[in-house]
């Protein structure tokens, strides 16, 4: 009788030891599905463009992951994007030590970066590049006289799905 006993409670205890490891298993941040440039993305604390805004309005920069829908991608080698932004200024993204560069026709697609927003203070000659990269007429490049405060994002990672 000891002997059923023993064993009898020994089966309890082994199945229930399994069933609570099965409900206790843990998942940690998951890789963003998608085709990944620079580093990889994880699913992890990804913002809206508008709350990573306001804390680097305030902090002058932050480390960050968003999610926004291309607008434009440079023509000449892929980069820098912009991402739609809800006040009508797109988000100017250039791509860490210049170490990568993304597809020129991504224009629509929806990215996740990673990496760091910042308050920045874009020169007219810095402007002016990125004006004759997006294929603008010298005439709208000429239209560019003045230094401007904005912000930025230097990704190193950025997966487009």
């Amino acid at each position: 009788m000891k002997r059923i006993l023993l064993l009898s409670f020994t089966a309890l205890f082994a199945i229930s030891c399994n069933s609570i490891s099965q409900k206790v298993e843990l998942k940690g941040p998951q890789l963003v599905k998608g085709t990944t440039y620079g580093d990889s993305v994880f699913d992890n604390n990804i913002k809206s463009l508008e709350a990573v805004k306001s804390v680097a309005e305030k902090s002058g920069a932050t480390e960050a992951k968003i999610t926004g829908v291309v607008t434009e991608v440079c023509q000449k080698k892929g980069c820098w994007l912009k991402l739609k932004s809800a006040d009508g200024e797109d988000l100017h993204v250039t791509f860490k030590n210049y170490a990568f560069f993304v597809p020129k026709d991504i224009a629509g697609k929806t990215v996740v970066l990673d990496g760091v927003a910042k308050i920045d203070t874009v020169s007219v000659e810095t402007q002016r590049h990125y004006a004759e990269d997006a294929g603008k007429s010298q005439e709208e490049i000429n239209k560019i006289t003045t230094s401007k405060v904005k912000l930025s994002f230097e990704a190193k990672g950025v997966v487009v799905m």
